[in-house]
């Protein structure tokens, strides 16, 4: 870590929010004909997730896209996959065909893609929803874009999505994939849900509860506050659109926080800045705040410790962490890993040291050009042997990795 950790205070100070907020301002000079691009993309996997909703109880209409196997597999749940913060549903299939929602088809799986609320297709229903539809295509703010947090996500949109999935297939539980932020949330809600015996499986990729000292918390704790200020005048993610055509220079060195260039193609980057990118939410944005400052995930009140309700816990649950992850780093994996309470919990960690094609970054564990043979089969097989209609034998169970008080 303490090369990755030199590294961010280098990024930080050739590259600090000042300046990305000025990159950002100058790219709205490419804003026109880029508006409604994502509802023209040439493609469905790079549109919204807008095939269907599901209604939050304080609402939302939450966006969900579909994806059917030829062959369903009676024996196997449902699987839900949720993106994190900032980005939309299509963060799982911008790298291309073999995607993990295919790979999970093609096992049998029905999958369901979200657009959890402030992104893609979703939006608040009623007259401020009419209003955002059109403020959306602009480079301004949506009315009430800081009125949501995470607590608002895992409390309202995910018994929302659930209720969908079950009157859909008729399952009342699901398999729960969540990329960063939504796999944070899922540990919020797995704490706090009276129902969370309704996620039978939980695959996190990139998602930490509790955050090592190191030098990219400070870092990434005045980016946040930076972007979080510049979201009080323009949208973040709407004025970066452009950026799929015309890089700015020095952009690469807040690229490597998200993703390892080497591991990822530019189609991929390009259609990230796209298709992919949104408003993170001030809401959510000022919930990160003690996370990164304190290094433990907080409610928004503060009134309830994530971190130290890990514990309680007792789903099972897969951990995919990524070697060269500055955001959730090896060291907070395993505080997150070692605190959560369940008896079948798994760590698979990625990068050479462990025999792979490359060391992994924070989106790279979903749009590496490695990450389809990789990365995604083991995560399907984990989940195969845990569906209710499957008997694992000791010769089929998923590698369990040990979990040392301290990494290797």
């Amino acid at each position: 870590m303490k090369s990755d950790g030199t590294r961010a205070n280098r990024l930080g100070t050739k590259f600090g929010p000042r300046r990305l907020a000025l990159g950002l301002l100058l790219a709205t000079l490419g804003l026109p004909g880029c508006a409604t691009m994502r509802l023209h993309a040439p493609i469905g996997e790079l549109r919204p997730c807008d095939q269907d909703f599901t209604r939050t109880e304080d609402g939302w209409k939450i966006g969900i896209r579909r994806v059917r196997p030829h062959r369903p597999d009676p024996g196997k749940l449902p699987v839900v996959l949720c993106h994190g913060l900032g980005l939309n549903g299509t963060f799982w299939t911008i790298a291309g065909r073999d995607n993990l929602p295919t790979q999970l088809a093609d096992r049998g799986y029905e999958v369901f893609i979200v657009d959890m609320r402030g992104s893609g297709a979703s939006h608040r229903i009623g007259p401020v929803g009419t209003v955002n539809a059109f403020l959306r295509q602009t480079p301004f703010l949506e009315i009430g874009d800081g009125d949501w947090n995470m607590d608002d996500q895992a409390r309202y949109d995910v018994p929302a999505i659930l209720r969908y999935v079950q009157a859909e297939t008729g399952s009342a539980r699901v398999n729960w994939v969540g990329h960063s932020l939504g796999g944070l949330l899922m540990f919020a809600h797995l704490e706090t849900s009276p129902n969370a015996d309704r996620i039978a499986n939980f695959v996190n990729m990139g998602g930490v509860a509790t955050l090592a000292p190191s030098p990219v918390r400070n870092q990434m704790l005045k980016a946040n506050r930076g972007i979080c200020a510049l979201l009080r005048v323009l949208s973040t993610g709407r004025i970066a659109r452009p950026m799929m055509w015309m890089r700015l220079p020095g952009l690469e060195r807040i690229d490597q926080f998200y993703f390892t260039s080497a591991n990822v193609d530019r189609l991929t980057v390009s259609r990230f800045y796209g298709y992919t990118l949104e408003n993170p939410g001030r809401g959510a944005l000022r919930q990160l705040d003690p996370y990164l400052e304190q290094g433990r995930l907080l409610s928004a009140d503060r009134g309830h410790d994530y971190a130290a309700g890990l514990g309680q816990i007792q789903t099972p649950t897969l951990m995919v962490a990524g070697e060269r992850d500055v955001m959730a780093d090896i060291p907070s994996t395993y505080l997150t890993f070692n605190a959560l309470g369940s008896t079948d919990k798994t760590l698979l960690r990625y990068g050479r040291r462990h025999g792979h094609v490359a060391d992994y970054g924070h989106c790279d564990l979903v749009w590496s050009r490695h990450a389809s043979a990789e990365i995604f089969p083991p995560l399907v097989d984990w989940l195969d042997h845990r569906q209710p209609g499957v008997v694992a034998s000791p010769q089929t169970a998923s590698p369990q990795i040990a979990s040392p008080q301290r990494p290797n």
